[in-house]
């Protein structure tokens, strides 16, 4: 796994770059990302419903919510989403350490789904001076590289397929899907659902990208938490990185996946797993004129 990482790297590096100028080059008319949904402590939820597909339907409103950890919701928040916004279906991506440790607070008549998307159990758990180690120790591509394992590791293919599972399964109401703050393991499967559904890429970037705003204070406050912890550069500089989105990071993720498959197409086929008439059924289900 670590040489195929670093062929993609050596190989691609020219493509990730210029798919990164290219994402961010400002277009004519901006598509919709979504409606932000505001809930009190939890800052990057977003319905991705009216986001145009290339055939020119939208994502209807109420079915896909993609979302931070539920671990703070108030009442007012449970109220928002189980009748506002009807959720039926939560698949929580954190890890087993992550979710023992800051557990999600159910919705009233919601399935609850456990889909951790990287194998080790403890991800994400750690002390202060354990994670200011782990980001003095982090190179600078690490974010890429960490883009890259959640589409090509067996653990992560595993879990974002059988999300889809669950999507082909859900009929009505809204699926809810969340990791930690909302941003990577979510990112990636945000660009994997939109993908399906058709929606091109310079939609789904800005979509992915749209979370700095939302979690500015959070990345903001962290910061300055460590800062008071360490002055260390390389901790704090690497923290920037591993709380920010940025192009490059997706954009390593869409090169690893043309690495392996050609193209996302044909990823979605060969490493979702979804048919012709799964795609078709999506549709049917998640678009609307």
């Amino acid at each position: 796994m670590r040489s195929l990482l670093k062929e993609i790297n050596l190989t691609l590096i020219s493509t990730v770059f210029m798919s990164s100028w290219l994402a961010i080059m400002p277009s004519a008319a901006t598509p919709p990302l979504g409606t932000h949904i505001n809930l009190s402590a939890i800052p990057n939820t977003c319905d991705l419903g009216g986001i145009r597909a290339k055939n020119g339907q939208r994502i209807r409103s109420g079915r896909l919510i993609r979302s931070a950890a539920l671990t703070k919701l108030s009442h007012h928040d449970k109220w928002v989403l189980n009748k506002q916004h009807h959720v039926k279906v939560v698949l929580d991506f954190r890890s087993i350490g992550e979710i023992h440790q800051a557990p999600d607070k159910k919705l009233t008549g919601s399935h609850y789904h456990r889909l951790s998307v990287m194998s080790d159990p403890n991800f994400g758990v750690h002390t202060t001076s354990q994670y200011a180690a782990q980001l003095a120790a982090k190179q600078p591509n690490n974010m890429e590289l960490f883009y890259q394992k959640m589409v090509l590791q067996s653990h992560s293919v595993k879990a974002y397929r059988a999300m889809f599972n669950y999507l082909l399964k859900q009929k009505s109401g809204a699926v809810l899907y969340h990791c930690t703050y909302g941003k990577d393991r979510t990112g990636i499967a945000t660009m994997l659902i939109l993908s399906s559904l058709g929606i091109p890429k310079a939609t789904i970037m800005k979509n992915y990208l749209a979370s700095n705003k939302y979690l500015k204070a959070t990345t903001t406050k962290e910061y300055k938490q460590m800062k008071h912890y360490t002055h260390n550069r390389k901790v704090l500089v690497n923290l920037k990185r591993s709380k920010t989105a940025h192009a490059a990071y997706l954009n390593a993720a869409y090169a690893a996946v043309y690495h392996r498959s050609g193209s996302m197409k044909h990823y979605l086929s060969h490493e979702m797993r979804l048919s012709k008439h799964d795609v078709q059924l999506l549709r049917q289900m998640y678009l609307t004129k």
